[in-house]
């Protein structure tokens, strides 16, 4: 039996725009494991939060396939995707924007177990109620408290137990951690671990914070203008990171250190438009290394001896 929980098979998501043709994702090729954490970096704009929102179905693909426990969703209808929707779960980015503010906890809670027909009595729907609560560590009486009442590690809590009340099998993360205190983020970050562990649930992590996705993942993934570029194990990555744009991000990192000095970062230029992308590689123009293959040809993932997959001709079998 596959261990895959999903594959996602040169994935691409083209927009309309007055410009032209944005290509938000450009051919993603990615595999996930179940009981595994994913983290996805790059910088703002490479199509992170697209992916995300087309591997849910919330945004049709333009092309390519989309495998989840081994069942291609890419094309299924809405009244289908519904029966999928309770194993795939998204916690947004902004708590305090993804919570109604005329609902209280208990009516935003409630909603995904009413709709699954998880518990529709009453007293059942109270009862699971409380143990979400418990489980983020929140109590009883946030149940009839509105958002404006919580503070910004309450309200992300709280989207998070949303998320988990249909017991999914995946969840996805949007800078789940980005708009809260440091503080905050450390006792959130240690939670979702202890669930994840105690539910054998897997993550999908895209962040801008490249320390706090090597604290989460498993394996990390380096997404560049709707590709990726470079993907493997944690360790693996951090230790000796190989393409040059991911060599180019990780030393964009601040070190909390004002005697150490800082190299130079080889990342020269602007990122390119999404809509007119450079022909053959599309780091070719900010590269250092760049020759004239790389400006004709574009590179495909290719799996070295260490495990990770890289898309660069340096490194091309």
């Amino acid at each position: 039996m596959s261990n895959i929980i999903l594959e996602v098979r040169d994935l691409k998501k083209y927009y309309d725009s007055p410009t032209g043709l944005v290509k938000a994702v450009d051919g993603v090729n990615l595999t996930i494991q179940k009981g595994e954490t994913v983290g996805l970096v790059g910088e703002s704009g490479c199509g992170k939060s697209t992916l995300i929102k087309t591997l849910l179905r919330l945004s049709d693909p333009t092309s390519g396939q989309i495998f989840f426990l081994n069942e291609d969703i890419t094309h299924k209808s809405k009244k289908e995707l519904r029966k999928l929707r309770k194993a795939m779960s998204l916690v947004f980015q902004d708590p305090h924007a993804s919570l109604n503010p005329k609902m209280t906890v208990y009516d935003i809670l409630s909603r995904p177990l009413k709709i699954h027909k998880i518990a529709d009595k009453k007293e059942r729907v109270q009862l699971e109620i409380l143990k979400l609560l418990k489980t983020m560590g929140l109590q009883s009486e946030h149940m009839i408290r509105y958002p404006h009442e919580l503070s910004g590690g309450q309200k992300q809590r709280v989207g998070i137990a949303r998320a988990l009340a249909v017991e999914p099998k995946i969840v996805f993360f949007d800078e789940p951690t980005s708009a809260l205190d440091v503080s905050v983020q450390t006792k959130i970050l240690k939670l979702l671990a202890k669930i994840k562990k105690e539910r054998g649930l897997t993550y999908f992590y895209i962040s801008h914070d490249i320390n706090l996705i090597r604290l989460v993942s498993d394996r990390i993934a380096v997404m560049y203008l709707g590709k990726i570029v470079e993907i493997g194990e944690v360790d693996t990555i951090f230790k000796n990171p190989k393409h040059p744009y991911t060599q180019g991000l990780f030393k964009s990192v601040p070190v909390p250190n004002p005697n150490k000095n800082i190299e130079e970062i080889p990342l020269i230029g602007e990122v390119p438009s999404p809509v007119n992308p450079p022909e053959g590689c599309n780091f070719g123009p900010r590269c250092p290394y760049a020759n004239e293959k790389c400006r004709k040809e574009e590179p495909n993932l290719v799996t070295l001896d260490d495990g990770r997959d890289i898309a660069c001709h340096k490194y091309k079998k």
